[in-house]
């Protein structure tokens, strides 16, 4: 490790690699991939988790404007700009870039804060109410980051016993929240400016989810523990919480894609608890689950990836893990609508070809007018109403031509390119000029 913390006199005032025209107005298609910018996040990534300078000759030769853009894109901006920091390179670029990058690591700081304190609120108005509650995801991965603001959060998961529902919605509503409930939804979203985002859950999978998971999660009470400073507050074991993480990433993977901060959690969580888990516990019950496979390739990438800071070109992947790589790289944090289109075109009864005309066209027909299952699944009282369901499709279509029109044109062209091969930086041979080359499969 000692390369990435020694840094000569000379070395200080290279200077930083960065565009002529820093964070101008994108234009179409400058949200292509580049390999080289994305190892260069991870990079200064894994040195933030180990806390240590990154090379400042290998930091002066990064296009950083380009390993900005690749950090939002996968919410891990807070993360490279500290380190990034510390090594002094933001003093070295185009004020405005550096601005931009200080920015990102202050609205993360700043969000956490605002999330964390509002919650307290939230869950002791929960206490009151005798509503139980488990917190999830990123409140309890954060604080295994070294740094504060770090792991950057988008919004907060919280499970809560279901019976107090109406409760809760009315609470949330007096504190001002925008609320988004839909029956069939795992989740009731509330919003409200200028940042507070929480996802209230009512179960951990739905149907649509995968029946796997919505089976496996069913009686989550048992593997729920309780606090021991609160009255109605609950956690999981250490062993159960690395499922969910693992169920959770994997629904997304298989869905609409995940980005590499999923992996990065991973390796975090692994890093903190890891030596203590009783691993033959977790496989058991990711069989159940059926993802035992993913599980296990997913950490052995992660831990390749942040086990130690490497530098573009020194990670040696066998070719599954460059498919695997080239998945979560392509997807963003949240994935992405090409991927969710093309998974449920596979879904589909067969057709021949998942992607043929056939297909296609089959999916237009679901997706403007919904199965009896669906309604069943998302809006129960049309399932009891059908009379109306005709009244709600065109309701549904006018909605979607006013408010949603842009989303609409994504996913008619995301239909139109599924399975089509994509032209962009993730190609296979240019994993392999990055990654480097390996005979492993």
């Amino acid at each position: 490790m000692e390369k990435h913390q020694k840094k000569s006199h000379g070395q200080r005032d290279r200077g930083v690699r960065q565009d002529a025209h820093p964070l101008k107005k994108k234009t179409r298609g400058s949200h292509k991939q580049d390999v080289r910018s994305l190892w260069e996040m991870l990079y200064l990534s894994a040195c933030a988790l180990h806390q240590v300078k990154p090379d400042s000759v290998q930091v002066g030769q990064m296009d950083l404007n380009k390993v900005y853009y690749a950090s939002k894109r996968h919410g891990m901006a807070s993360i490279a700009c500290m380190v990034l920091e510390d090594a002094g390179a933001l003093g070295g670029m185009d004020p405005s870039l550096s601005k931009s990058w200080k920015e990102e690591k202050e609205k993360a700081i700043r969000k956490n804060m605002l999330l964390d304190a509002e919650r307290v609120q939230i869950l002791g108005e929960m206490e009151k109410m005798g509503i139980w509650y488990v917190p999830l995801k990123g409140i309890l991965l954060q604080s295994f980051y070294p740094k504060y603001g770090m792991r950057q959060m988008s919004d907060n998961d919280i499970l809560y016993g279901v019976d107090g529902q109406k409760k809760l919605i009315a609470m949330m509503k007096k504190r001002g929240y925008k609320v988004e409930s839909n029956p069939g939804a795992a989740h009731d979203v509330f919003t409200k400016p200028p940042i507070y985002n929480y996802e209230m859950h009512k179960s951990l999978f739905s149907k649509a989810d995968g029946m796997e998971g919505y089976r496996y999660y069913q009686k989550i009470e048992k593997k729920l523990v309780k606090d021991g400073q609160t009255s109605y507050g609950y956690h999981f074991t250490d062993e159960d919480f690395y499922i969910y993480q693992t169920a959770h990433t994997h629904k997304h993977y298989v869905h609409s894609g995940t980005g590499l901060r999923s992996l990065m959690d991973a390796y975090v969580y692994i890093q903190k608890k890891g030596e203590g888990l009783d691993w033959d516990y977790i496989e058991g019950e990711l069989a159940k689950l059926g993802i035992v496979e993913f599980e296990k390739q997913s950490r052995e990438l992660a831990l390749k990836i942040f086990g130690e800071p490497h530098l573009p070109g020194a990670v040696q992947l066998t070719e599954k893990e460059r498919e695997m790589f080239a998945f979560f790289a392509g997807s963003g944090t949240y994935g992405n609508i090409q991927n969710w289109v093309e998974h449920s075109l596979q879904g589909l009864p067969s057709q021949g070809n998942a992607f043929g005309r056939a297909s296609k066209r089959q999916y237009l027909r679901r997706r403007l007018f919904p199965d009896l299952e669906w309604f069943q699944e998302c809006y129960p009282f049309f399932a009891r109403h059908k009379a109306l369901i005709p009244f709600f499709v065109l309701y549904r279509i006018a909605r979607g031509v006013f408010f949603r029109r842009k989303q609409i044109q994504s996913e008619i062209q995301a239909l139109r390119n599924a399975g089509k091969k994509k032209e962009n930086s993730l190609q296979h041979k240019d994993n392999q000029s990055i990654m480097g080359k390996n005979k492993e499969t």
